[in-house]
């Protein structure tokens, strides 16, 4: 059974509260992340000027990472606190129009592989293919 639903913000409470505990858990849950180079980098500093490049392109990345997680921790407390928002209404419209889409992502096999492209390798006549067993002789 499908039910249509054409309104675009949240249907329940239930939902918007759980957007917002997730969202608050997202947010210092990617805290610690944020904090990596500023927890690092002061322990490293002065020691030498190629460790120093070394520990900061090391602790780039958890910072990148710890960011956009909390991006996304503030994103669902907003959609959150405010479902009638234009920018809640927006994400959710992206959500159902592609969960309700009904097409793939994508077509995976959509480009010929290198030996369809070429010609590479023999094709193969099913017609022709016999269980392995048949071609053993017996004593």
């Amino acid at each position: 059974m499908v039910i249509e639903n054409n309104d675009m913000g949240f249907n329940f409470a239930q939902e918007r509260m759980g957007a917002a505990i997730s969202g608050v858990f997202l947010f210092f849950f990617g805290f610690p992340f944020t904090l990596v180079p500023f927890i690092v980098l002061p322990n490293v500093y002065g020691e030498g000027m190629m460790l120093n490049v070394f520990m900061f392109c090391f602790t780039l990345p958890f910072l990148c990472a710890g960011l956009l997680v909390q991006t996304l921790g503030c994103a669902s407390v907003m959609m959150a606190l405010f479902p009638e928002s234009e920018f809640a209404r927006n994400q959710l419209r992206k959500r159902r129009e592609v969960s309700t889409s009904g097409e793939p992502d994508g077509d995976l096999h959509s480009f010929p592989s290198y030996a369809e492209e070429f010609g590479v390798g023999r094709p193969v006549n099913i017609e022709k293919i016999s269980n392995f067993w048949d071609d053993v002789d017996g004593k």
